[in-house]
């Protein structure tokens, strides 16, 4: 009966597990249909009351449109193509209803869809894997290939293609998405469509994100968007127009303010050309954009080759309304925080053309920038082109503002002004002190030696300024990683509105000697400049930048061109600063010194100084009374470089030699420490020079090293001022031959606790008593001793004596040992060895007197032994008695 019981509860559950695997096994089979013509895909979605896979059987065509209502949710399987025989919708997803596209082919056979309609019209879920759409040709406005439209469709693309199709009206797309849907991106291409304009009116592209009655998104996490050719190129974002927009969303208060946004995280935009604005990308109007990842490039228009981006802010659209107004409806934001913009171009492309000569055709062959809202966090900008201006970026006007992280501009091209950055006389430009940028090694002209005077400005160029009260060029020379930039003209700009070389000699000609401009504050004059950086600050940015403009190329400005501002970094741009001037002393009567000398620019904060405790080799603290400050300041940083801290850091490196008479100015240094974008005037910087010997290590003061074929004895003398300036001489003077003394103990017989030893020199007492012990491994060095003193005919004789030994034994602690001093080898090493001395022996004809003592009777013991035999007697009766009971 209990057998019985157990087993019921096991059948039960074994029969409702073989119920179930039928029940969802027959369902599983139920959801497969296979399907040979459209009115059989139709019949078996209109049957369908699951998710349902169709598995299309043969080609076959659509004259009519295939319905997926709300509450179907349908996969159209089968490498099969189905070809488009009319002007109708070939596709229609209905809101609450799902498509997933697996292996089918659409051709669009050459025909297109009704004004404002689309081949595949999705208001649900749409999702692609594999497959095909193509061959769509349409002349009717408003169409998408693909069109997304509402708050609650959805199209991801996880594969396929859609490619070649052909469209030529305004406001279409290939892939549209409009009225709060959105579009999924992670694999597959959009490739080789052509939209071209109808009229004289484009405002098309190959995909596009609108904010028309609802906010749509895109996100893009892989794929291609390749090859496309349209009004705005690859992707547009936000409107296709400002006047459009209004005209659709403002009639709705729900929708004033409906953007379209974009966040690339992956994928490839490329090789797609606009005919105005963005070939990759077009930020318009109320687009929005973040950038996290991915790669734009080979894309091509005349306003922005990789990305463009406009808010028509300075447009006729415009009309009355105030700025702030207008930058509501339209804020035009972008935000770049990673990825790649290489190879764009920015040329004249198509139609809309500005015939002006000083139009703005061609600008911003990477990113073209029409806003205020616009940040570069990180990015490469590499290797792109513009017909006039801004090869990398270009800033179009005032008002509008780049912001930019910490960037790097290096190896740009100009032909004429400006390698690195150009200025128009509207242009502005900020460097912040510690977090902005470096410009170095960019180009203007030809390059040949810096000879090319049809150029001018390797690095920097500015035109003398419309407005100099709101229009300036501020540079720090604080480069990234705090290392210095040295400022110097090279060449001279004319008069001309957008400038050229005047013709003049370039760096290191502009003047003569050059100057160090230190840091440029508020230039509103022609100006330009090159860089000079050392090697480790180059190495320094190349590490610390997070946006990194290289490449580019222009005729003015080959990395980046403005009209309007541009921002690096955001820590404050103007400091208190001092000036730091150092001089290389050599002995009058040594020719035969190295011919230059590599100094570094050292900085440590006070409060770092002020924490260091001067301690000898034994780690006992230093008496420093009478010192001066300058030698207490040495002796500190020479502890603290030597110790491997990390608490002061290196900022700039140079050389001195016959030709800058051994002397350097470092100018424009920054006089305190900055904490939270503030100067901390209780903690200034303290500024020391280095010099580098021929083994490549920086030297510290009062110490000896190789320069060439000599041992020079380095010294490092500051006399520092009531405002903060200082002069710093090092002296070099060629060492004195000096030796080392290393002085072992060794031990016969037993061993002390410890000895004391002394140096003598020529017989007379040298430095202090040194112990000898177990801790110290019974060893000591004297170092830095003179072989000979200045002007004696002889060598000094030293040696090493144990304190206390008096006639070669000394007595420690009641026994006496022999000392024997061995000789001083040609390495500077001797031993001192202590011999235990035996104690005398006992004398046999006087024996000690033998003292009787009582003999034991051994009563004491019998006590002891009785006492212990009594208490085990008891023990032993305790554990009889106790097992009796337990079995009684």
């Amino acid at each position: 009966m209990s057998i019985r019981k157990s087993l019921t509860p096991i059948l039960v559950t074994l029969v409702t597990l073989i119920s179930a695997f039928i029940m969802f096994g027959l369902e599983a089979n139920a959801a497969t249909v296979n399907a040979s013509s459209a009115a059989e895909i139709q019949q078996a979605i209109n049957n369908a009351t699951g998710a349902t896979e169709i598995v299309l059987t043969r080609d076959m065509d659509l004259s009519t449109t295939i319905n997926v209502p709300a509450g179907k949710d349908i996969t159209l399987k089968g490498a099969v193509t189905l070809t488009k025989k009319n002007t109708g919708i070939a596709v229609k997803i209905a809101n609450g209803g799902s498509l997933t596209w697996q292996d089918v082919k659409l051709d669009g056979n050459q025909l297109g869809t009704n004004y404002s309609s689309a081949i595949i019209d999705n208001a649900g879920k749409f999702t692609m894997n594999s497959g095909e759409i193509k061959n769509v040709k349409s002349d009717s406005g408003f169409v998408g290939v693909v069109k997304v439209r509402g708050e609650n469709a959805s199209f991801t693309m996880n594969g396929g293609s859609i490619h070649d199709n052909k469209m030529s009206n305004q406001f279409v797309a290939v892939v549209k998405v409009t009225e709060g849907a959105s579009f999924t991106m992670n694999g597959g291409d959009i490739s080789n469509n052509t939209l071209t304009p109808d009229g004289s009116s484009g405002n098309n592209a190959a995909v596009t994100v609108e904010g028309i009655k609802g906010s749509s998104t895109m996100v893009m996490n892989g794929g291609t968007i390749t090859g496309n050719s349209a009004d705005f190129g690859g992707v547009l974002v936000g409107s296709f127009s400002t006047a459009s927009t209004r005209d659709l969303n403002w009639s709705n208060s729900a929708y004033i303010f409906s953007t379209g946004k974009m966040t690339m995280n992956g994928g490839t935009i490329s090789n797609n050309t606009a005919n105005s604005l963005g070939g990759g990308i077009a930020v318009n109007g109320a687009g929005q954009l973040t950038m996290e990842g991915g790669t734009i490039s080979g894309n091509k228009a005349p306003f922005g080759g990789g990305i463009g981006i406009n808010d028509y802010l300075l447009s006729n659209d415009r009309g009355s309304y105030p700025e702030s107004t207008w930058r509501r409806f339209f804020p035009t934001k972008v935000t770049i925080n990673n990825g790649t913009i290489t190879g764009n171009h920015a040329v004249l492309t198509g139609h809309k053309v500005n015939n002006d000569p000083y139009a703005e055709n061609g600008v911003g062959g990477g990113i073209y920038v029409a806003s205020q809202e616009v940040t570069i966090n990180g990015a490469n900008i590499t290797n792109n082109t513009a017909g006039k201006q801004g090869g990398g970026v270009y800033v179009a006007a005032v008002p509008y503002r780049l912001q930019m992280g910490k960037t790097m501009v290096t190896g740009n091209t100009a032909t004429k002004l400006g390698g690195g950055m150009w200025l128009c006389p509207t242009g502005s430009a900020k460097t912040a002190i510690t977090n902005g940028a470096s410009f170095f090694d960019n180009t203007a002209g030809t390059g040949a030696n810096n000879n090319d005077t049809t150029a001018a400005g390797d690095d920097v160029a500015s035109i003398s300024k419309n407005d100099p009260a709101t229009q300036t060029l501020i540079l720090s020379n604080n480069g990234l990683d705090n290392w210095l930039v040295h400022w110097y003209e090279d060449g001279k700009i004319d008069n001309s509105y957008l400038g050229a070389s005047n013709g003049s000699n370039r760096y290191p000609n502009t003047v003569n000697p050059p100057v160090d401009r230190g840091t440029l504050n508020g230039i509103t004059d022609n100006i330009s400049l090159k860089s000079i950086m050392s090697d480790q600050g180059k190495a320094a940015a190349r590490t610390s930048a997070k946006v990194v403009v290289t490449g580019n190329k222009a005729p003015r400005g080959g990395g980046i061109g403005s009209n309007g501002e541009v921002d690096f970094g955001t820590s404050p741009i103007n400091y208190d600063k001092i000036k730091l001037e150092v001089t290389k002393k050599w002995e009058t009567d040594n020719n035969d010194h190295v011919t230059s000398v590599t100094v570094g620019l050292f900085r440590v904060t006070k409060s770092v100084i002020d924490g260091v405790v001067l301690k000898d080799a034994n780690g006992n603290p230093i008496d420093t009374t009478g010192w001066t400050a300058s030698q207490l300041s040495e002796a500190k940083i020479k502890q603290l470089m030597e110790s491997g801290s990390t608490e002061y850091q290196q900022i700039d490196q140079v050389v001195l030699n016959d030709a800058n008479n051994w002397k350097h100015s470092f100018v424009d240094l920054i006089k305190f420490n900055m904490v939270n974008d503030a100067q901390d005037t209780n903690n200034p910087f303290i500024y020391v020079v280095r010099e580098m010997d021929s083994n490549g290590n920086w030297v510290q003061n009062e110490s000896k090293a190789n320069f060439g074929t000599q041992t020079i004895k380095v010294a490092y003398e500051t006399v520092t001022e009531a405002t903060g300036d200082s002069k710093q001489t090092i002296s070099n003077n060629v060492a004195p031959e000096e030796m080392t003394i290393e002085v072992k103990k060794d031990w016969v017989g037993k061993k002390a606790s410890e000895v004391k030893v002394q140096l003598y020199k020529n017989g007379a007492p040298l430095g202090t008593v040194v112990t000898l012990n177990a801790a110290n491994n019974w060893t000591t060095r004297f170092e830095n001793l003179l072989v000979k003193d200045a002007g004696a005919a002889n060598n000094n004789e030293y040696k090493v004596l144990e304190v206390g030994e008096s006639n070669g034994e000394i007595t420690i602690n009641g026994s006496t040992y022999k000392v024997t001093y061995g000789e001083i080898d040609q390495d500077g090493k001797t031993v001192i060895t202590n011999a235990e001395k035996p104690k005398p022996k006992p004398n046999p004809k006087n024996p000690p007197k033998k003292v009787k003592r009582t003999p034991k009777t051994g009563d004491a013991n019998h006590v002891v032994f009785f006492t212990i035999l009594g208490i085990g007697a008891l023990v032993s009766l305790g554990f009889v008695y106790g097992v009796k009971r337990k079995y009684m």
